[in-house]
């Protein structure tokens, strides 16, 4: 059932993307004087379809995506130079329908982004800062020599700031990162290489095997257990294992699931109410966990909200709008290596994702919360606006492109080139979208067995 609603939710924000876009596309050509014949939600057979003046309305089987069918639009259209034709407008109305929906998709991302900085949200503040709370065992960063207390300056020459810095970072998918770090007054770099991208991956070393500080305090005591038993109580800030610095929950847990009776208790240094206490504690090992357990439970992380005015996040909005734009142009070099992955290594999930992707990750992003999920909206849709202003025929820049070679022959190319290029277009997207579509299938079931789904 939590699939199935994950599901739902997926196609629903994803129908409201499609139906901003089209809406541009829509409101444009009617502003200009164009006949829409069909305003679609969704490809191939329609599911409902209703029919109001000379446009039919639908709602298509396949959910993913949409379109708006103006008269003459296409070259295999019925042309026969009436003036509410597309074909008909002058140029510069012609572009300017072809522009709408990129526009409308970015300009309502941008008014999400603007709803998400005032209203605001919980920010952890832990993530405020750059330190390594703990290194994975196993990962490509343990294997790399980072460790727990190592602050992050630098990502492949990019200055990092806090968490945010270094999770965008890794959102890039490079082969290999040249990490800067401070490390006892001293400055360090590590060169580290993903093992993979899939779902395996993601889950379980999504940042090289590097965590962050997520506090290492005590929430909860469960009674009878050795926590209790030594004197742990909740409040308890975990400052110290046998004179090793703890700087997560993470490093903590670590500490206490690898315990070895061979050396004796464990000398935990705590902080209760700003005092220092130093216990000697004994973990116990479970059967049905497979590790040793102190019987404790992690506390809420502290959190600020930052709600702007009205005025006041508007360069919120702006810087965020930047971001994620410049996101796109940072991504694109390596566009060309992950698809010839895709085409050469169909079966392996590569770090792309299409529609069935965007929906399942909206529908795991609105667990977690309205406000996370307008961001994670207002980043699908300026991709959505910026990738459709790209010249591949089929798009909207597609479009733009053919207008611009009108603008300067005087005249549009023929018909049959038109549909040729049309043509072998959509052959390569179709091939695309079931390889992607394949792809993203693979890691939907790996993600959601990894995950217990």
């Amino acid at each position: 059932m939590m699939f199935l609603l994950q599901v739902i939710i997926g196609i629903f924000v994803l129908g409201i993307l499609v139906l901003i876009h089209e809406l541009g596309h829509f409101v444009v050509a009617k502003a200009c004087g164009i006949r829409v014949l069909s305003f679609s939600i969704g490809f191939g057979k329609p599911l409902i379809a209703r029919k109001y003046g000379d446009t039919e309305y639908r709602i298509s089987a396949i959910p993913f995506g949409g379109y708006v069918h103006m008269a003459g639009e296409h070259p295999e259209d019925n042309q026969v130079g009436a003036d509410d034709e597309f074909t008909s407008k002058p140029i510069w109305q012609r572009a300017s329908v072809a522009i709408a929906g990129p526009v409308f998709n970015i300009v309502f991302s941008i008014f999400l982004l603007w709803i998400f900085f005032m209203k605001g949200v919980p920010h952890p503040v832990y993530l405020d800062t750059a330190l390594v709370g703990n290194v994975k065992e196993f990962t490509p960063a343990s294997e790399a020599g980072f460790l727990p207390g190592d602050t992050i300056i630098a990502i492949n020459g990019t200055p990092v700031r806090n968490w945010e810095d270094i999770k965008h970072n890794f959102t890039l998918q490079e082969e290999s990162y040249t990490i800067t770090v401070h490390r006892r007054s001293e400055e360090k770099t590590f060169t580290v290489k993903p093992k993979s991208f899939d779902a395996k991956e993601l889950v379980n070393a999504p940042y090289l095997g590097l965590e962050p500080p997520y506090p290492a305090k005590i929430g909860t005591v469960l009674a009878g257990s050795q926590a209790e038993k030594f004197g742990i109580k909740t409040g308890d800030h975990i400052i110290a294992i046998d004179n090793e610095t703890i700087y997560s929950w993470d490093q903590f847990s670590s500490f206490t699931a690898n315990y070895n009776p061979y050396y004796g208790n464990m000398q935990i240094v705590i902080n209760r109410a700003d005092s220092i206490i130093v216990l000697s504690v004994k973990p116990k090992y479970d059967p049905a966990e497979k590790r040793y357990m102190l019987g404790v439970g992690i506390a809420p992380a502290p959190t600020r909200t930052i709600q702007y005015s009205p005025i006041h996040a508007i360069p919120k909005t702006l810087e965020k709008t930047w971001d994620y734009t410049t996101m796109i142009f940072r991504i694109l070099p390596k566009l060309p290596k992950i698809l010839y992955k895709i085409f050469t290594h169909p079966t392996t999930p590569q770090g792309i994702a299409g529609p069935v992707g965007i929906v399942q990750i909206s529908g795991m992003v609105a667990f977690g919360g309205l406000m996370g999920l307008l961001d994670f909206m207002a980043l699908i849709g300026i991709n959505l606006g910026i990738l459709n202003l790209f010249p591949l025929i089929i798009t909207d820049g597609g479009v733009l492109f053919f207008l611009l070679i009108e603008a300067f022959r005087r005249k549009p190319l023929s018909v049959k080139t038109q549909m040729l290029l049309n043509r072998i277009a959509i052959a390569f997207f179709i091939t695309l979208f079931v390889f992607i579509t394949f792809n993203d299938i693979i890691r939907m079931f790996q993600l959601n067995k990894l995950l217990g789904k």
